[in-house]
């Protein structure tokens, strides 16, 4: 892996621990952070607001009361020994086919016989896996499909049992791969005994047809160790499908806790703070560590050993009890962004955020946002801290966005990365933005408007079949508002793209709209973070002034759309369609690439932001 943060993104996100995946000569499934190399020369990551939140998670996997962040270990390409570290891998599945009964099926049939074979048949010589039969030597590939439930659990299906499940379980005779033609249709593909008994792949995708899980974790569990109880039925998946991993990550925006520049310090470095104030040995040598440490002593090096201690002891009586109070990360971030000064956070090279506030009377402000612009803030620095903290299968579960945090948790429901969790796996990037505050009154009239009301109710409905059909909870904090500001988000997105020198696929959103506490909170983060200083170029946050005008262009542009009037005549409440999730709104209009969007591309609706329309906001 390079040393880079796209790297790092790509094993955190897409190739994490449980995540399987296809190396040249085999099939292997990502081991768990307490095995292998994970913990090896990773840079430790400060970023005491979010490892706030994950000790919010219900019952928390954290073997420690204040988890690490770290990246993951970095290889180096310039060693020549063996010595750089690892993500170590499990070989999965255990069940190969290999080419040794090709010869054997009757030409009449037009069927295909590959033999099926177990791991432990296999010949390992050189690193490579074949299957031996007699003097010969057969490549072998790893079948295709496994089995797995909707806790993440995975698993070999029990092949020989599935086959003879209303037939003789003990029958020993060879088993082949079987495939009829070339369509790949699952009822042309079968696994079959020598003694002519039977299953298709079709018959594998019904309803409990593969029984229940036995909870085995094969990126935790070594082979064949006793498997943690289940009540799930498994499904059929096929290794590469889409479903096969969905990572369950958070991030948030680093933000300065206080104009206060000691407190400031103590917030950057509160992660090694905390683990030394609460060593009973080092407790007393606290201050001489902290100037001692050529990392932490620039930063305190103005304040006397009484302040420094006196900051730190504040910061810990504001955590409470052993875990924080549950409050959502874009309360403070808002907040901070829309707070009534000039300057937000600091320069310098070492800074998180550092962002100054356009005077809205210097704005060229044309006449369809102008009521709803409150105002615009110019980010010429930020950073954004992203973490992996489980994964699922078959069905993603609810996002931190989807999860109202001041109310229910983070989604724990997923699978864990290890048997104790000291440490999670993050990925800190560096960039810019624009954050624009939105006029929470204009807002709550145009809500008021019985004509949003009746579009609000076609929106609600396609919410709850969503919610229906993966069997969860309707988040009744993303109302009509969010739709709306999500909408215009993806539409600047749009628009942005063209004359900031990033493409739409590097630009990022946060929408904030809320009323945590009774305080209304409408606004729109967009910016673009990466590895090293590309994301700090200044092409996105030199538009700032032009935002308002870019708004009404981008707004302008939605009301054709190349589908029409397919897309405008969407109806998410309808039963028969599965994009409940999409008002008038498709990939010719509003939906971007994965990368850029907080929600899956999901709660968009161009009606809600169409001139002229009744329900429109604008």
């Amino acid at each position: 892996m390079s040393r880079d943060t796209q790297s790092h993104s790509q094993i955190l996100f897409t190739y994490g621990p449980g995540a399987m995946l296809d190396l040249p000569d085999q099939a292997v499934v990502v081991s768990g952070l307490d095995r292998g190399g994970w913990s090896q020369t990773g840079i430790s990551i400060e970023e005491a607001r979010l490892t706030d939140l994950l000790r919010q998670l219900e019952g928390t996997r954290a073997a420690t009361t204040y988890p690490a962040l770290r990246t993951p270990p970095i290889h180096d390409e310039d060693r020549s020994d063996d010595g750089s570290p690892a993500v170590q891998v499990r070989i999965f599945p255990e069940w190969f086919i290999c080419d040794v009964d090709n010869s054997s099926s009757p030409v009449s049939t037009g069927e295909t016989r590959r033999r099926l074979v177990r791991f432990e048949d296999l010949d390992w010589r050189n690193g490579k896996p074949s299957y031996r039969e007699g003097a010969k030597r057969h490549p072998v590939n790893p079948i295709r499909f496994v089995a797995a439930c909707k806790n993440g659990h995975l698993q070999d299906i029990v092949w020989r049992d599935v086959v003879h499940r209303n037939g003789d379980r003990n029958c020993r005779q060879p088993m082949a791969w079987v495939e009829r033609g070339v369509s790949a249709d699952p009822g042309d593909m079968a696994v079959a005994c020598g003694c002519g008994a039977r299953v298709t792949v079709a018959d594998l995708y019904k309803p409990r047809f593969l029984g229940g899980c036995t909870g085995f974790s094969p990126w935790l569990t070594p082979r064949r160790d006793p498997d943690t109880p289940c009540t799930e039925d498994l499904h059929l998946l096929p290794r590469s499908a889409t479903n096969a991993y969905f990572p369950q990550t958070v991030s948030v925006i680093s933000m300065p806790v206080s104009g206060d520049a000691l407190a400031a310090s103590v917030e950057t470095h509160w992660g090694n703070l905390l683990s030394w104030a609460e060593n009973a040995a080092m407790a007393g040598l606290l201050v001489p560590l902290i100037r001692a440490t050529p990392s932490m002593a620039p930063d305190f090096a103005d304040f006397t050993d009484a302040d420094i201690r006196a900051a730190i002891d504040r910061r810990r009586e504001g955590l409470g009890d052993k875990f924080p109070a549950k409050t959502d990360p874009r309360v403070e971030e808002f907040d901070r962004l829309a707070a009534d000064v000039d300057i937000i956070g600091r320069d310098g090279a070492t800074s998180h955020l550092f962002a100054e506030r356009l005077s809205i009377a210097n704005l060229d402000l044309p006449p369809l946002v102008a009521p709803l612009v409150a105002g615009v803030v110019r980010i010429h620095r930020l950073r954004e801290v992203a973490c992996l903290y489980g994964f699922t299968r078959i069905a993603a579960m609810p996002t931190a966005l989807e999860s109202e945090l001041n109310e229910i948790n983070l989604a724990v429901e997923g699978a864990p990365l290890a048997r104790e969790i000291s440490w999670y796996p993050a990925v800190e990037q560096f960039g810019e933005g624009v954050f624009v505050r939105f006029q929470s009154a204009y807002i709550d009239a145009w809500l008021a408007k019985p004509s949003v009301g009746e579009r609000v109710e076609q929106l609600r409905a396609g919410e709850k079949l969503e919610a229906d059909h993966r069997n969860l909870a309707t988040p009744e904090h993303l109302g009509p508002a969010y739709w709306a500001i999500h909408t215009l988000s993806h539409a600047l997105m749009a628009e942005l793209s063209l004359d900031c020198g990033y493409p739409l696929s590097s630009l990022k959103e946060r929408i904030y709209a809320s009323k945590v506490g009774g305080t209304p909170r409408h606004g729109l983060l967009i910016y673009t973070a990466t590895a090293g200083g590309q994301g700090t170029l200044g092409g996105l946050s030199h538009l700032a002034e032009r935002i308002p005008r870019l708004m009404a262009a981008a707004i302008e542009k939605l009301s054709p759309c190349s589908n029409d009037p397919v897309c405008s005549e969407h109806t998410p409440g309808d039963e028969h369609d599965d994009r409940h999730l999409h008002g008038a709104a498709c990939h010719a209009c509003l939906l971007v690439p994965e990368t850029s969007c907080e929600a899956r591309n999901g709660r968009l609706d161009r009606k809600l932001l169409w001139p002229g329309q009744a329900e429109s906001l604008v």
